[in-house]
């Protein structure tokens, strides 16, 4: 048995009764195989199936702790929960519907000994997902790239290893706007990247819609990188620029009474255009200021509703 000080396992639940049974077999195999000293923490992230009952049951047993959010926050916030209540030296954050393998938390670990990194991504082979999801994948991760300034593989998911400081360095990050990927990419902890087998999804169906994925991919644009703000204002400026050389062109060109009718059309395109830029630019604006407004409220991420456990 591998001597590993102690590890822990955050799992986010949402809508996995078909899937969790087979789950915390595997997972506690896994971690069985890996030390003595483990924990689970299940996350029911306001699911409507028997999700809760389940995952309840298994915290009737030794080291499984199980929380209920009073709602649907999401993933992200659900991760954050589990992370703010485990306590263990690493930590993995694994999915309910089985296509993150439990048999791959040796590799995890045996590549965080040798390399020292804090952070462990897995990159998926061969992702299990339809064309379109993939697709998707793909550009949200370029747009993250070039607006947030981080280098970010799309292949890479939620499954990963933490140190202990690099769970302690997350916690500090208590924005609203959360993206787990995000926060872990921008806070610069020394981080390494192995293979593992996407598998497919053993049951259930995802959570994330396309109007829910094309949600959180603005929101995470407009959350991590002033970038959108700067396009706006370059964009202004060029726009600027053009009315000013056609108002010069305008006034120095002597007046044809034959162009009259195509001038008024040029006239109302640029105006019709410069009002939508301005309409857009405001927009921005109005967008960074809400989410400034909400931060500064400081509200809490999530309510717990449940937490069931054995007394240590």
């Amino acid at each position: 048995m591998s001597t590993v000080a102690k590890l822990g396992v955050v799992v986010p639940v949402y809508r996995g009764e078909s899937t969790l049974e087979e789950l915390h077999r595997r997972l506690t195999a896994a971690l069985a195989a890996l030390t003595d000293d483990w924990q689970i923490v299940y996350v029911d992230d306001g699911s409507a199936d028997r999700s809760w009952a389940i995952v309840e049951g298994f915290a009737r047993a030794p080291r499984v702790t199980a929380l209920r959010l009073i709602r649907n926050y999401g993933e992200h916030v659900a991760i954050t929960a589990g992370l703010d209540a485990v306590d263990a030296d690493h930590v993995a954050i694994i999915a309910c519907d089985l296509q993150d393998d439990p048999g791959a938390l040796a590799a995890l670990i045996d590549a965080a000994r040798t390399t020292g990194a804090d952070m462990v991504l897995t990159r998926r082979l061969r992702r299990q997902d339809a064309f379109l999801k993939r697709t998707l994948a793909r550009l949200f991760y370029a747009l993250v790239q070039f607006f947030v300034k981080v280098r970010y593989d799309h292949r890479v998911g939620n499954y990963r290893l933490l140190s202990r400081r690099a769970v302690a360095l997350f916690r500090e990050y208590r924005e609203r706007t959360r993206n787990v990927n995000a926060i872990m990419a921008i806070m610069g902890v020394p981080t390494t990247t192995i293979d593992v087998q996407h598998q497919p999804r053993a049951g259930g169906t995802s959570g994330y819609s396309l109007y829910r994925s094309a949600r959180m991919a603005f929101h995470v644009l407009v959350g991590y990188s002033e970038v959108p703000l700067q396009l706006v204002v370059m964009l202004g400026a060029t726009i600027t620029g053009l009315a000013a050389v056609i108002l010069v062109r305008t006034l120095w060109v002597p007046p044809d009474p034959d162009r009259t009718l195509q001038a008024i059309h040029l006239a109302t395109a640029v105006l019709a255009l410069l009002g939508g830029l301005i309409i857009l630019a405001i927009g921005t604006v109005g967008v960074y200021l809400t989410k400034s407004f909400v931060e500064s409220m400081k509200r809490p991420l999530y309510f717990i509703a449940d937490r069931r456990e054995l007394p240590s």
